[in-house]
């Protein structure tokens, strides 16, 4: 139990102190790291090698740098792929493999396609996202580390975009498109904390993209002073909305992502990785920690996020809202040990 204990030390990515960043607008951005859920593993008896799997799952918090090299991150103790990425695609719902790299349709099992990516940490195949004219993107990390953005469907497949290095944790790589068609992409710190202020570089950042752009294209950046803005989405004006997650025992928050505005703080611990909005004042929100989904609302344009009650149980790596915002009936496809449908 000693070495288990140490290697779940290891892994749960707390700094020796606690910092808070600031985003632009002068708003104090922070979010908490693995080791409360590392302590809650060893205290309910799981096995070292599950409670180190749920260390190593957090796919939403943490910045770290390549120490110490662990096994491929997100992976449940029977070893097989977690599904990281979720999209709604021609076909209906699509699903993305870390470690594997496969793009599949859910409900016939079908490969659309399957990327090379490069593994350990949260590393792998990270976020999808599929326009109106059927094109199909992925982000990902590419064997050589680079976090980097392709138009996978149709044939031939492109890079649109060659991303920084990547890092053990705090990546980012989630993906939405926009209502202009632009492509929403956020980047993690990199392992870089002090960089995510700095206009000059990537870290932290929540940027759009040309999707017919080139692999060198410079992103527009929308926001910045992120650890890791992973959870988020955008309403049909253009709004986008951010649960940010960092390392450190502190606050999750949630803001807006397309300017800067009032950030709510919230209490407990999630490790927020999806989020869906569900109206102008209603968001479903995933955590690793959390396990669930959980209901916020606000009360008014600029009221701060309350949490609402659970909406279900098991969403550990993501969720993706099936239907139109303002449709009568709500869907939505969570991950955990697999994927399934839940109406809110």
């Amino acid at each position: 139990m000693v070495n288990a204990k140490s290697r779940l030390r290891a892994l749960a990515c707390s700094r020796p102190r606690s910092t808070s960043v600031t985003r632009r607008g002068g708003t104090a951005f922070t979010a908490f790291g693995l080791t409360a859920a590392v302590t809650s593993a060893i205290r309910t008896g799981r096995t070292a090698l599950a409670a180190a799997t749920l260390a190593a799952a957090l796919l939403a918090g943490c910045a770290s740098t390549d120490k110490p090299a662990t096994p491929d991150p997100r992976q449940p103790a029977s070893g097989t792929d977690i599904v990281a990425a979720l999209a709604v695609g021609p076909e209906g719902v699509l699903t993305g493999a870390l470690r594997s790299g496969i793009v599949r349709v859910l409900r016939s099992g079908r490969v659309v396609a399957r990327v090379a990516v490069s593994t350990g940490g949260q590393r792998g195949l990270l976020g999808l996202a599929a326009d109106r004219r059927g094109r199909i993107f992925a982000a990902y990390t590419a064997p050589d580390r680079r976090l980097v953005v392709d138009r996978i469907a149709p044939a031939p497949r492109r890079r649109i975009f060659d991303g920084p290095r990547s890092a053990l944790l705090g990546n980012g790589g989630h993906i939405t498109l926009a209502p202009g068609g632009r492509l929403l992409l956020g980047i993690g710190d990199l392992g870089h904390t002090r960089l995510i202020d700095d206009p000059q570089t990537l870290n932290g950042k929540l940027v759009s993209l040309d999707v017919d752009g080139p692999p060198s294209q410079r992103p527009r950046v929308l926001s910045g002073g992120w650890h890791k803005p992973f959870a988020f989405d955008v309403d049909r004006s253009g709004r986008v909305w951010v649960a940010d997650n960092a390392p450190g025992r502190l606050a999750e928050r949630i803001g807006r992502g397309d300017r800067d505005g009032a950030i709510t703080t919230l209490r407990g611990r999630r490790a927020p990785s999806g989020l869906a909005l569900l109206s102008d004042r209603e968001l479903a929100l995933c955590g690793v920690v959390s396990g669930r989904l959980e209901r916020f609302r606000r009360s008014g344009a600029d009221g701060p996020w309350r949490s609402a009650g659970t909406i279900a149980g098991g969403c550990r790596y993501g969720v993706v809202r099936l239907t139109a915002l303002g449709a009568k009936t709500t869907r939505l496809a969570v991950s955990a040990d697999g994927v399934r449908l839940v109406t809110p």
